[in-house]
């Protein structure tokens, strides 16, 4: 069995992270349901983001749990610390929950904007590949039942490290791109859609960083935790992603909301009719109600007597 500096040191320092980012979780969530953001979603939207925390929730306490059993219960008892848990599986199985349920998500927004399932449909095979691998991977490490046994599940811990990153790499991608090609020229607009690239290359950024880093770990040193370091904090850097970009909207409403009337030639005393322009801009937000526009701005001509 590897040193306590491999294994258990490692699941320490991943609690702490994962600790601390599960505060800041519950944070943007509590956020959502204070303000008026969540009265306007859908019952699906709502679902999903109570979904999110309590698997969020339930990854820390049995987390908790774990650690408890290993290092308190089992304090002493090297060869009973090589079993594993019920209590790890759970843990484990809810990180992949969230994960799928995070890239669900984004690549319903992707099919809404788009319509178009040739940019949705491999994004959602990726996500549906995670998912299973996790399945598969959580089924054969309580099949095995101890850490040791963790080294002969290469393949498909693998295969679920690498979809996951590649589907949110792949979802980082398409956003940027589709907020890109939304481009009018408007300054307002354009400012705001360069925020909305930011924040999905943030999003993607730090999850697919998490999976890739997981993955290296994990085939680099199977027998030890060191890919618990990037793999457990993951859980709640998708509840970070999802949760803070409905936040988001807020701000973004909120900056798009105004209208300026611009004429079209200068004003004079004995000119009684002019043209005038009244631009109007919004822009796309994550959508969440049944019914809104999928388009990122809209400009409005009228013309007013002067």
């Amino acid at each position: 069995m590897p040193s306590f500096n491999a294994t258990f040191g490692c699941m320490f320092i991943a609690f702490t992270i994962d600790l601390m980012c599960y505060g800041a979780g519950m944070i943007v969530v509590f956020q959502y349901f204070r303000g008026n953001l969540w009265s306007a979603d859908s019952s699906g939207v709502k679902l999903m983001v109570l979904s999110l925390a309590l698997l969020a929730t339930t990854h820390i306490v049995t987390f908790i749990a774990w650690a408890y059993e290993d290092l308190i219960t089992l304090f002493g008892d090297l060869v009973g610390l090589d079993s594993m848990p019920r209590t790890a599986l759970v843990q484990l199985l809810a990180i992949y929950m969230v994960s799928f349920i995070s890239q669900v998500f984004f690549t319903s927004r992707i099919y809404y904007l788009t319509h178009n399932w040739f940019l949705a449909g491999p994004v959602g095979l990726l996500a549906l590949t995670n998912i299973s691998a996790g399945l598969a991977q959580t089924t054969l490490a309580g099949i095995g039942g101890t850490f040791s046994h963790l080294i002969h599940t290469e393949k498909v811990t693998s295969l679920q490290s690498a979809s996951t990153a590649a589907c949110d790499m792949a979802i980082t991608v398409i956003l940027c791109w589709i907020f890109h090609t939304k481009r009018t020229g408007i300054k307002s607009t354009d400012t705001l859609l360069d925020n909305l690239i930011i924040l999905a290359i943030n999003r993607g950024a730090i999850t697919s960083l998490a999976a890739l880093l997981n993955l290296i770990l994990f085939v680099w040193r199977p027998e030890a935790m060191i890919f618990m370091i990037p793999l457990l904090p993951s859980c709640q850097f998708y509840v970070l992603s999802v949760v803070g970009s409905l936040n988001y909207r807020r701000s973004m409403r909120e900056k798009s909301g105004s209208s300026h009337e611009v004429p079209l030639e200068p004003i004079s005393a004995s000119q009684h009719n002019s043209a005038a322009v009244r631009v109007t801009t919004s822009v796309v937000t994550w959508k969440d109600g049944t019914r809104s526009s999928d388009k990122d701005s809209e400009r409005k001509y009228h013309a007013d007597a002067v």
